[in-house]
């Protein structure tokens, strides 16, 4: 049996919730949320959360695609334009554990950012039932489009083996050395394609 189609399309504002719940979904077993965020019910709690609040602005300035298998959305990416210059994100709060590593996250991630204009892919999940069929590779495919119709390359973090080989069948590179996270948390691998 072969997997359905995969296509890709902006997510609309009626979707949110059901883009949350799929985002909440993928990001379960992540590698960096499970550091960050060791106890599974505290983390689906944070990542509800997160998703709730954050996916509107991303909606709004299109900046976020779905990948659609049998009607379903099977994945979200958020890609947005960068200029190069630093962006400015309030770091999480707090002096507990879990904001610590979500700091962490955030400053090492920070330092690496590419200081020219390009696009960053941001985030890419896959609801775990769609992952291997597809999906991943359609909304990479979507965000090279609209990178070259801006003639900007494009950065991303690899948070796993599996996507880091992912990006490579698409064209990234490694860009420098591995993101090591401090208290044995997983490396990320900066990558980058050329306009």
């Amino acid at each position: 049996m072969t997997a359905p189609p995969v296509t890709t399309r902006p997510a609309t504002i009626s979707e949110l919730h059901e883009v949350a719940a799929l985002c909440t979904a993928a990001f379960a077993d992540e590698a960096v949320m499970a550091w960050a965020l060791p106890d599974p019910v505290t983390r689906l709690t944070y990542l509800r959360g997160v998703f709730g609040a954050s996916l509107g602005a991303a909606v709004d300035t299109g900046a976020l695609i779905l990948a659609v298998a049998d009607g379903v959305p099977a994945g979200a990416s958020i890609r947005v334009p960068r200029s190069g210059i630093p962006e400015t994100t309030e770091p999480p709060a707090g002096d507990d554990p879990v904001s610590r590593r979500l700091r962490a996250v955030q400053e090492a991630t920070d330092t690496r950012h590419p200081d020219s204009p390009h696009l960053y892919l941001q985030s890419m999940a896959v609801r775990p039932e769609h992952r291997r069929r597809g999906a991943g590779s359609a909304m990479i495919t979507s965000g090279l489009a609209r990178a070259g119709e801006r003639e900007l390359p494009v950065y991303l973090e690899a948070s796993t083996p599996d996507n880091r080989k992912l990006y490579e069948r698409h064209g990234f590179r490694d860009r420098g050395e591995p993101i090591r996270l401090p208290d044995d948390g997983p490396s990320l691998q900066p990558m980058w394609l050329d306009a």
